[in-house]
């Protein structure tokens, strides 16, 4: 009986989202956003790099991840790295809601391997959902790709193919050139931890709850760590993207100057109809305009032209 319930509320859900999807689908096709230059500086950006690409949320999205990678000419039509002259920032969440986790990273880990030191990934609240044991946004469809919800936390374990990139490579927060990274937002109350202190913070924290299945439990280092806390924190804030400027801007401006940066960019909090948004004269950037499918599957990333001193927001398909 049980299993007939929960075979009707998997064909509600997934009716459910065909609707939204097809809805999506029709708002998109009333949308036509041109590329949309950002900022304008002088001089150019104090960079190594010519180019900076930065891509919000991907939720398991594979087939959006690759488009927007090809399209800023970062990979291949083999998926290989190209971007030589560039560098990329993924602002976290890779994985939940749609059924390619599996794939996203093994993309993510071959072109940060290809790219040296220039592929970044930051830890969104998904990735700490799904290492605390939390799959209430894992589709089956994920979960079957790595064999099984046992096989797939193994391989998130340290030792585990995914364990590495997920415990000790993907940070927080960074700082690139003049510009602040976070998945959420950076309050000044965790930016006066320090950027360093916070990233290892995370890394003992998460690799201290590597545990087996039978002995997971709620005093794991995990869940006490100030930096992964729910309100506020840097992988859960909502108040910069949400509130109003007049709330925001202060606080930004605290926080930057903590940190000794010109702008924040984040993502987390979906933008509505695919947009690339800013506040507080262009020094916050929201920039998850909703790639997966099951928030619209709209196209777009953020492009910065650091030999030109241009941010552009990227929304146009080209050949």
């Amino acid at each position: 009986m049980e299993d007939k319930v929960d075979e009707i509320e998997e064909e509600e859900e997934e009716s459910l989202l065909n609707e939204c999807i097809s809805s999506s689908k029709f708002i998109r096709s009333l949308i036509h956003r041109k590329d949309k230059l950002i900022v304008k500086e002088k001089l150019p950006f104090n960079s190594k790099f010519k180019r900076t690409v930065v891509v919000g949320d991907i939720h398991g999205d594979y087939k959006k991840l690759v488009e927007v990678l090809r399209q800023a000419k970062l990979i291949d039509s083999k998926n290989n790295w190209i971007g030589k002259d560039a560098v990329l920032v993924q602002v976290g969440d890779l994985m939940d809601r749609g059924d390619d986790t599996k794939k996203v990273l093994d993309l993510m880990i071959k072109i940060k391997k290809q790219a040296t030191n220039n592929v970044f990934i930051l830890l969104g609240n998904h990735e700490l959902l799904n290492l605390g044991y939390d799959y209430s946004d894992t589709t089956k469809g994920d979960i079957e790709s790595f064999g099984g919800l046992s096989q797939r936390y193994k391989e998130f374990s340290i030792n585990g193919k995914y364990g590495n990139l997920l415990r000790k490579e993907m940070n927080i927060t960074m700082i690139l050139d003049d510009n602040l990274y976070v998945h959420a937002g950076l309050l000044p109350k965790y930016a006066k931890i320090g950027m360093d202190q916070m990233n290892e913070r995370a890394h003992t924290a998460l690799i201290n709850s590597d545990v087996p299945e039978e002995e997971f439990n709620y005093d794991l280092p995990l869940f006490d760590e100030e930096v992964f806390g729910i309100r506020g924190g840097p992988i859960w804030d909502r108040s910069l993207a949400e509130d109003t400027e007049e709330e925001v801007c202060e606080k930004l401006e605290e926080t930057l100057k903590i940190t000794n940066a010109k702008r924040m960019i984040i993502g987390h909090t979906v933008q509505k109809f695919g947009a690339i948004n800013t506040k507080c004269e262009n020094k916050l950037i929201l920039i998850d305009v909703g790639l997966t499918r099951r928030y619209g599957g709209y196209f777009g990333y953020l492009e910065m032209l650091n030999n030109k001193g241009e941010i552009w927001a990227r929304y146009e398909k080209k050949n």
